[in-house]
């Protein structure tokens, strides 16, 4: 699902990572987050900020709004460190869902510490989905077999309703352990995402991430897991005061198979300065109709995208470009010679949503996919200025050429606009 480049480069990084934390016996590695969410008690305008814009998505997600809850981001390379941290200090359970495993020594790193933790005897339960993990290879999947490791392998299973159909693959990044804690975000499990893609993973303790453990818990079902999952209870005791909703994708669950599509669109709807997008994959016709009104109401619309994808992707993004430039809507490149995988959109300081999702049709109609949806304007506020903010500054503008489509080529922009629902 992404273009493969450079694999080479960065193997000498995740080396050293990866011999650092060999020796560090279960402490923790040393360094700050990158952001830290709620790390001061929220101002009673914030609050009521945030729960007005929590209150106007409720109606399109099922999860309810979790308060207590603590929130930190681990951008780039910082991410892997806290995975291997996680896994280390589980005490009851590790679940961990994955659209991609590699044959890689991050991929093999981490599948080595969730087999330590099952020989121990906690209820470690793994889920990779079958296109993502045949297209990066099967051993490290195997080794997880080998050793005993309840393994579920995720569709692609067939769904019809009202008229729709498609294939139900599992996209979700979701790493867990004892109902209490856990990471998700755009980083499958390989060295691709750990050492050279720009992407990241949130830490969520508390309500939420026991709520993402019931996610998991929901997706071991769909994906005829075998082996029981016996959920820690939910968490007691004091976490902080970070607003955290959750949003799904799941086709094959009725009620919530559009979650993601219609939070977003909402929150688009109800943005009132800025918007800020940043995908790999971005050609959801509904999504840029929604973002070109928003324009049209005078708010600046921003979108970063990325080179480095494989040719019917690009194809796609530079289709989306040409047409919706006219409209006011901003583009550029991720500037960086590298992969830009990171997924999020923010809207004014009020609102942001990160997680597993694209802003295709794959993400909104036929995949497992998960996102958190943050109001709290600090951590919003936060994210703007160390993420999205430099992003835009270091980007690149579209040249005239990039949105060039040749007469030759237009039957087949015409094709891929046509099927992009299900690209």
């Amino acid at each position: 699902m992404k273009a493969w480049f450079n694999r080479i480069a960065g193997v000498a990084a995740v080396t050293t990572a990866l011999i650092a934390l060999a020796g560090c016996g279960g402490r923790a590695p040393t360094g700050m987050p990158l952001l830290a969410g709620g790390q001061s008690a929220m101002s009673a305008d914030d609050m009521l900020r945030a729960k007005a814009f929590q209150a106007q998505l409720a109606p399109n997600a099922a999860r309810p709004t979790t308060w207590n809850n603590k929130i930190a981001l681990y951008p780039d390379r910082q991410a892997l460190p806290m995975v291997l941290d996680m896994i280390d200090k589980a005490k009851r359970s590790v679940y961990f869902e994955t659209f991609e495993l590699h044959d890689d020594q991050s991929a093999i790193t981490i599948a080595d510490r969730l087999i330590a933790k099952h020989k121990a005897g906690l209820e470690v339960r793994v889920i990779v989905d079958r296109i993502g993990t045949k297209s990066a290879g099967s051993k490290t999947y195997q080794r997880l077999i080998d050793h005993g490791v309840p393994t579920v392998v995720y569709g692609p299973f067939p769904y019809w309703r009202a008229g729709e159909k498609g294939l139900n693959i599992t996209h979700r990044k979701l790493y867990l352990v004892d109902g209490d804690r856990g990471m998700t975000g755009g980083m499958n499990l390989g060295d691709d995402y750990f050492v050279r893609d720009h992407d990241m993973l949130w830490m969520v303790e508390g309500e939420a991430a026991h709520i993402l453990h019931q996610e998991f818990a929901t997706d071991w079902r769909l994906g005829k897991g075998t082996a029981k999952i016996n959920l820690p209870p939910a968490p007691t005791g004091s976490y902080g005061s970070e607003p955290i909703g959750i949003a799904v994708t799941s086709p094959r669950e009725a009620g919530r198979e559009q979650e993601i599509h219609k939070v977003l669109l909402k929150a688009v709807d109800n943005a009132k300065t800025r918007i800020d997008i940043g995908y790999p994959f971005f050609w959801d016709d509904a999504l840029v109709d929604h973002l070109a009104k928003a324009e049209a109401r005078g708010v600046q619309v921003r979108v970063i995208l990325t080179k480095f994808s494989h040719s019917m992707t690009n194809k796609l993004d530079r289709w989306t470009a040409k047409n919706a430039i006219p409209k006011g809507i901003d583009f550029k490149w991720y500037s960086n010679a590298t992969y830009a995988h990171i997924k999020y959109c923010v809207i004014d300081n009020s609102f942001l949503q990160v997680g597993s999702s694209n802003g295709d049709g794959l993400t909104f109609f036929n995949n497992q996919e998960l996102d958190l949806l943050l109001t709290n304007p600090q951590t919003v506020a936060n994210f703007r200025s160390r993420i999205s903010d430099p992003d835009w500054a270091g980007g690149v503008d579209l040249s005239p050429k990039d949105i060039d489509i040749p007469a030759s080529q237009k039957p087949l922009y015409s094709l891929l606009e046509l099927i992009d629902k299900y690209m």
